[in-house]
């Protein structure tokens, strides 16, 4: 009787294990919106005016709850681009992509704000835009 008891809090011990340990991170991070900037308020199309852009960037910040990323790129003037955001386990997958290319003589410094809602934190992230710029990191408190 004493071995079956054993057996049988081995096998519950097993099972708790194998469940936990199979378990992603199931975070409260939701995807809220994208709010696009820089060229985009001005449809892409007017040169900017100074002869320095600023570089190729991304940036997050923590507010209570909410976690926004900051994406700005350089590329040719009037191009069009969508984005879309997912979180897979403890991953935030970030893609733009040009849904029309520019055609201006003129360099553009787009901005896009993805704003989550909910704890951001120590979750990894991965931001590219077509397939010349690729962003890696992890979010810390």
């Amino acid at each position: 009787i004493l071995k079956h008891l054993a057996m049988k809090k081995i096998s519950i011990l097993i099972l708790c294990f194998v469940a936990l340990a199979g378990c992603e991170k199931s975070g409260d991070l939701n995807f809220s919106e994208a709010i696009q900037g820089g060229c985009f308020l001005d449809k892409g199309g007017s040169t900017k005016k100074s002869p320095t852009f600023d570089g190729d960037t991304v940036t997050y910040t923590i507010t209570g709850d909410n976690l926004d990323i900051f994406l700005g790129f350089n590329a040719t003037c009037c191009g069009e681009y969508a984005s879309s955001s997912k979180i897979n386990g403890d991953s935030i997958l970030i893609e733009v992509t040009t849904t029309q290319i520019g055609m201006c003589n003129c360099i553009c410094y787009y901005t896009y704000n993805f704003k989550f809602t909910g704890n951001g934190k120590n979750y990894k992230y991965k931001i590219t835009v077509d397939d010349y710029l690729t962003f890696t990191g992890e979010i810390k408190p």
